[in-house]
């Protein structure tokens, strides 16, 4: 059984909900107090034990790659004031992990992104992160995706990155289907269901946010329906392999948050200001005055 020790980010979606901001950035670089989501992502693979990261750009996000390289003169007036220490987590992520990026041609659905990817995995295993889902481990636990990694390396099986979500918002969501219990919170997947009817969810578990897959989902993705728009959706591939038994789904500890979702995005913001030792008295007091 391979190692994983790569994964893609996908963030070619044109981001839409958060017009006209995202015609000049792409959400995934907007600023969660003084960082990106990206960079969280990429700290997140590095803290895993992920040193090769794919991502999933579109050609109007070539200034993505900008982010990801070292800028001599910034580098330079940092170092004349000594403010060096402002860069120094991204510059480790920089001189520490292989990045590369690939182009998803046609925006045809999250299938399409991953295929996109094919040739640079090499038939091998690998992680994926979704860009808009941001995971956060907290009090020195493991991070989601080391927690996923961990449960292929015992299972050798597909796995989906799952949370508990309240029974009545499950219409929304993918609600996954259980099989045999692993441990309390790894799961064998029969089915995933995309956005049942109301109050008929199989479980209160969604699929979201972090994979490990296989490569045999390449071989499923061409398999599965376009929609009208042309998208191709990669849990109708998943659901194939599940039918096969390659499928198993794990609630990880990390805290989710939906950052694709214009209010999840500012109560973000506003946890991790509330954090920062520098803001979080002065913002405490300026939430007061609005309650």
């Amino acid at each position: 059984m391979n190692k994983v020790d790569q994964c893609i980010i996908l963030m070619a979606g044109k981001g839409t909900r958060f017009l006209p901001a995202t015609k000049a950035v792409a959400k995934e670089l907007f600023p969660i107090a003084n960082k990106p989501a990206l960079l969280y992502h990429l700290e997140e693979c590095y803290k895993s034990g992920i040193k090769r990261v794919c991502i999933v750009i579109s050609k109007e996000k070539e200034y993505v790659k900008q982010f990801l390289k070292h800028d001599k003169n910034l580098e330079t007036a940092l170092k004349n004031t000594n403010k060096m220490h402002l860069i120094e987590g991204l510059n480790k992520i920089i001189d520490n992990m292989e990045i590369d990026f690939v182009y998803q041609g046609k925006i045809n659905g999250s299938g399409g992104a991953i295929m996109s990817t094919k040739k640079w995995t090499k038939g091998k295993p690998f992680a994926m992160i979704n860009g808009d889902d941001l995971c956060i481990e907290e009090n020195f636990k493991v991070p989601a995706i080391k927690e996923l990694i961990d449960v292929y390396e015992k299972t050798g099986k597909i796995v989906l990155g799952t949370k508990t979500f309240p029974m009545e918002i499950m219409h929304l969501y993918s609600s996954v289907v259980k099989g045999k219990e692993y441990d309390a919170n790894t799961f064998e997947v029969k089915q995933l269901i995309e956005k049942p009817e109301k109050g008929k969810a199989p479980t209160n578990l969604v699929s979201l946010a972090r994979y490990v897959f296989t490569a045999d989902i390449f071989d499923e993705i061409p398999k599965c329906p376009k929609f009208a728009n042309g998208e191709v959706r990669y849990p109708d591939a998943v659901n194939i392999l599940a039918e096969q038994g390659k499928v198993v789904c794990h609630e990880f500890d990390a805290k989710y948050y939906d950052c694709g979702n214009k209010l999840e995005f500012i109560k973000c913001t506003l946890d991790f200001a509330l954090q920062d030792e520098e803001i979080s008295a002065k913002l405490k007091e300026h939430l007061k005055t609005l309650i």
